[in-house]
Protein backbone atom coordinates (compact mmCIF):
# COMPACT_ATOMS: atom_id res chain seq x y z
CA UNK A 1 0.00 0.00 0.00
CA UNK A 2 2.68 2.30 0.70
CA UNK A 3 4.01 2.17 -2.76
CA UNK A 4 0.77 2.79 -3.59
CA UNK A 5 0.54 5.53 -2.29
CA UNK A 6 3.77 6.89 -3.18
CA UNK A 7 3.53 5.85 -6.73
CA UNK A 8 0.03 8.05 -7.01
CA UNK A 9 1.98 10.75 -5.04
CA UNK A 10 4.65 11.15 -7.69
CA UNK A 11 2.28 11.03 -10.81
CA UNK A 12 0.98 14.37 -8.98
CA UNK A 13 4.59 15.77 -8.20
CA UNK A 14 5.27 15.14 -11.98
CA UNK A 15 2.48 16.77 -12.86
CA UNK A 16 1.86 19.62 -10.91
CA UNK A 17 -0.80 21.54 -13.21
CA UNK A 18 -2.99 18.29 -13.72
CA UNK A 19 -5.95 16.82 -12.18
CA UNK A 20 -6.75 13.43 -11.93
CA UNK A 21 -9.70 11.45 -11.13
CA UNK A 22 -9.21 8.40 -8.73
CA UNK A 23 -10.24 6.40 -11.95
CA UNK A 24 -7.77 7.61 -14.12
CA UNK A 25 -4.75 7.07 -11.39
CA UNK A 26 -5.87 3.83 -11.03
CA UNK A 27 -5.53 2.71 -14.57
CA UNK A 28 -2.13 4.71 -14.95
CA UNK A 29 -1.14 2.07 -11.95
CA UNK A 30 -2.53 -0.14 -13.40
CA UNK A 31 -4.26 -0.99 -9.81
CA UNK A 32 -7.73 -1.66 -9.30
CA UNK A 33 -9.99 1.38 -8.10
CA UNK A 34 -10.68 0.64 -4.40
CA UNK A 35 -6.58 0.47 -4.24
CA UNK A 36 -6.18 3.76 -5.80
CA UNK A 37 -9.34 5.13 -3.67
CA UNK A 38 -7.17 4.17 -0.21
CA UNK A 39 -3.99 6.00 -1.32
CA UNK A 40 -5.73 8.64 -2.12
CA UNK A 41 -7.56 8.99 0.94
CA UNK A 42 -4.32 8.25 2.60
CA UNK A 43 -2.56 11.47 0.74
CA UNK A 44 -5.74 13.84 1.69
CA UNK A 45 -5.46 12.61 5.52
CA UNK A 46 -2.04 13.58 5.22
CA UNK A 47 -2.62 16.84 3.57
CA UNK A 48 -0.81 16.46 0.78
CA UNK A 49 -3.32 16.54 -2.02
CA UNK A 50 -6.58 18.43 -2.59
CA UNK A 51 -9.90 16.68 -3.90
CA UNK A 52 -12.35 17.87 -5.60
CA UNK A 53 -16.11 16.75 -6.66
CA UNK A 54 -17.28 16.66 -10.23
CA UNK A 55 -21.01 15.47 -10.01
CA UNK A 56 -19.74 11.78 -9.30
CA UNK A 57 -16.15 12.11 -10.07
CA UNK A 58 -13.43 12.91 -7.43
CA UNK A 59 -10.58 14.66 -8.70
CA UNK A 60 -7.06 15.39 -7.04
CA UNK A 61 -3.96 17.38 -7.86
CA UNK A 62 -0.81 18.10 -5.34
CA UNK A 63 -0.90 21.00 -3.46
CA UNK A 64 2.08 21.82 -3.36
CA UNK A 65 3.04 20.91 0.86
CA UNK A 66 6.11 19.13 2.01
CA UNK A 67 5.85 16.30 4.18
CA UNK A 68 8.11 14.01 4.56
CA UNK A 69 6.66 11.40 2.07
CA UNK A 70 7.01 14.10 -0.40
CA UNK A 71 10.73 14.57 0.98
CA UNK A 72 11.04 10.63 0.05
CA UNK A 73 9.00 10.50 -3.51
CA UNK A 74 11.34 13.83 -4.74
CA UNK A 75 14.27 11.79 -3.28
CA UNK A 76 13.56 9.34 -5.25
CA UNK A 77 13.36 11.33 -8.55
CA UNK A 78 16.38 12.60 -8.07
CA UNK A 79 18.32 9.86 -7.46
CA UNK A 80 16.95 7.92 -10.55
CA UNK A 81 17.57 11.05 -12.99
CA UNK A 82 21.40 10.37 -10.97
CA UNK A 83 21.41 7.02 -12.81
CA UNK A 84 22.41 8.90 -15.76
CA UNK A 85 25.93 10.07 -15.99
CA UNK A 86 26.28 13.75 -16.97
CA UNK A 87 23.62 14.32 -14.06
CA UNK A 88 25.84 12.26 -11.87
CA UNK A 89 28.78 14.53 -12.47
CA UNK A 90 26.27 17.80 -12.71
CA UNK A 91 25.03 16.86 -8.82
CA UNK A 92 28.62 15.52 -7.48
CA UNK A 93 30.23 18.63 -8.38
CA UNK A 94 26.93 21.41 -7.08
CA UNK A 95 27.01 18.97 -4.09
CA UNK A 96 30.55 19.42 -2.74
CA UNK A 97 30.12 23.37 -2.68
CA UNK A 98 30.09 24.73 0.36
CA UNK A 99 27.21 26.89 0.29
CA UNK A 100 23.82 26.93 0.08
CA UNK A 101 21.34 26.68 -2.93
CA UNK A 102 18.52 24.55 -5.12
CA UNK A 103 19.05 23.18 -8.00
CA UNK A 104 16.19 22.73 -10.29
CA UNK A 105 16.22 20.77 -13.51
CA UNK A 106 13.38 21.49 -15.92
CA UNK A 107 13.05 21.44 -19.48
CA UNK A 108 13.06 18.94 -22.62
CA UNK A 109 14.83 16.55 -19.82
CA UNK A 110 12.31 16.58 -17.44
CA UNK A 111 9.51 16.77 -20.22
CA UNK A 112 11.18 13.90 -21.60
CA UNK A 113 10.87 15.22 -25.00
CA UNK A 114 14.90 15.45 -25.32
CA UNK A 115 17.34 14.48 -28.25
CA UNK A 116 21.11 14.64 -28.70
CA UNK A 117 20.96 18.21 -29.21
CA UNK A 118 19.13 19.11 -26.40
CA UNK A 119 20.64 21.15 -23.50
CA UNK A 120 20.25 20.37 -19.58
CA UNK A 121 18.36 23.22 -18.17
CA UNK A 122 19.56 24.23 -14.46
CA UNK A 123 17.86 26.96 -12.49
CA UNK A 124 20.12 27.87 -9.24
CA UNK A 125 18.22 29.82 -6.85
CA UNK A 126 20.90 31.32 -4.30
CA UNK A 127 23.05 33.93 -3.25
CA UNK A 128 26.50 34.34 -4.56
CA UNK A 129 26.56 32.18 -7.16
CA UNK A 130 29.35 32.96 -9.12
CA UNK A 131 31.18 30.11 -7.60
CA UNK A 132 28.62 27.69 -8.96
CA UNK A 133 28.66 29.21 -12.54
CA UNK A 134 32.29 28.78 -12.65
CA UNK A 135 31.92 25.14 -11.63
CA UNK A 136 29.18 24.50 -13.93
CA UNK A 137 31.41 26.21 -17.03
CA UNK A 138 34.09 23.45 -16.19
CA UNK A 139 31.64 20.46 -17.42
CA UNK A 140 31.81 19.77 -20.33
CA UNK A 141 28.36 19.30 -21.44
CA UNK A 142 25.67 21.40 -23.29
CA UNK A 143 24.39 23.33 -19.95
CA UNK A 144 21.80 26.28 -20.15
CA UNK A 145 22.05 28.03 -17.13
CA UNK A 146 19.74 30.35 -14.93
CA UNK A 147 20.87 32.07 -11.90
CA UNK A 148 18.60 33.93 -9.34
CA UNK A 149 18.17 35.14 -6.10
CA UNK A 150 15.41 34.12 -3.47
CA UNK A 151 13.75 37.33 -3.92
CA UNK A 152 13.92 37.40 -7.87
CA UNK A 153 12.48 33.64 -7.53
CA UNK A 154 9.67 34.72 -5.36
CA UNK A 155 9.03 37.61 -7.26
CA UNK A 156 8.78 35.78 -10.59
CA UNK A 157 6.66 32.86 -8.72
CA UNK A 158 3.97 35.09 -7.86
CA UNK A 159 3.49 36.58 -11.11
CA UNK A 160 0.86 35.32 -13.31
CA UNK A 161 3.45 35.95 -16.02
CA UNK A 162 5.38 33.23 -18.03
CA UNK A 163 9.46 33.22 -16.88
CA UNK A 164 11.79 30.79 -16.46
CA UNK A 165 10.10 30.18 -12.65
CA UNK A 166 6.66 29.67 -14.08
CA UNK A 167 8.13 26.75 -16.28
CA UNK A 168 10.55 25.72 -13.70
CA UNK A 169 8.05 25.40 -11.20
CA UNK A 170 5.69 23.29 -13.56
CA UNK A 171 8.27 20.22 -14.19
CA UNK A 172 11.41 19.80 -12.47
CA UNK A 173 13.10 17.45 -11.14
CA UNK A 174 14.95 19.11 -7.40
CA UNK A 175 18.61 18.45 -7.88
CA UNK A 176 19.28 20.03 -4.32
CA UNK A 177 17.69 21.83 -1.46
CA UNK A 178 14.14 19.56 -1.67
CA UNK A 179 13.05 21.15 1.70
CA UNK A 180 14.02 24.35 0.69
CA UNK A 181 12.63 24.85 -2.11
CA UNK A 182 9.01 23.63 -0.47
CA UNK A 183 9.55 26.19 2.17
CA UNK A 184 10.17 28.99 -0.28
CA UNK A 185 6.93 27.90 -2.52
CA UNK A 186 4.99 28.00 0.77
CA UNK A 187 6.66 31.84 0.78
CA UNK A 188 5.19 32.38 -2.87
CA UNK A 189 1.72 31.77 -2.18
Amino acid sequence: MVNEIDSILKILIENKKERYSIRKLSKLRNINYKSAYNAIMKLWKERIINLEKFGNTTSCSFNLKFSPRVFCVEYERKNSLLKNKNFEIIYSMLNKMPMQFIVLLFGSYVKKTYDRHSDIDLLIIGKNLNEVKEAISLIPLKIHLTLISEKEFLAMAKSKEFSVVSEAMEKNIILLGIEDYYRMLENAR
